[in-house]
């Protein structure tokens, strides 16, 4: 079953039993927290997979309340572009756990990317320039002269 099958059918369930006239967001996110005590708990695969299901149902509903629109991510633009929006939201954990998903995504071990970076930086010389750091490589001469007098190169981070 598609997760949009498993929408519609959801929805119309919820419909028809009165969930959406009776219940509200509040209710539906205590539900989901609920449902994810019973994961933590659950001994079995089978209660594991019930307990899945239940928490998507809840958030099925819940976000009824909202009217925000469902997916499940599918790509890794859907990844990054709910990066971005954690990022401009202030949700900073958020983000690392979805850049984390968009790594598994393509395959990529996260500690890797991180490791490469850390490495890609570390002696990396540049400076800040109206609040934005900027390589070497792209300074002009007189930052490269302002650079070299400010002695940022022996100011380098060791491991």
């Amino acid at each position: 079953m598609t997760f949009e099958e498993f929408k519609a059918n959801v929805q119309r369930w919820a419909q028809i039993r009165g969930i959406y006239d009776q219940s509200t967001e509040a209710h539906q996110q205590a539900k989901a927290l609920e449902e994810i005590g019973e994961y933590l708990t659950a001994e079995t695969d089978a209660e594991r997979i019930d307990a899945i299901g239940d928490i998507a149902v809840c958030i099925v509903n819940a976000a009824h309340f909202t009217g925000e629109p469902l997916k499940i991510y599918e790509t890794t633009t859907d990844y990054i572009g709910c990066v971005a929006k954690s990022i401009i939201g202030s949700y900073y954990m958020l983000a690392l756990s979805e850049l984390k998903c968009c790594a598994r995504y393509e395959s990529l071990d996260f500690e890797k990317c991180l490791e490469a970076a850390w490495n890609e930086i570390k002696h990396r010389k540049g400076m800040m320039i109206d609040g934005k750091y900027v390589k070497w490589e792209s300074l002009n001469e007189e930052q490269r002269q302002e650079f070299n007098r400010r002695d940022h190169g022996n100011t380098l981070i060791r491991q």
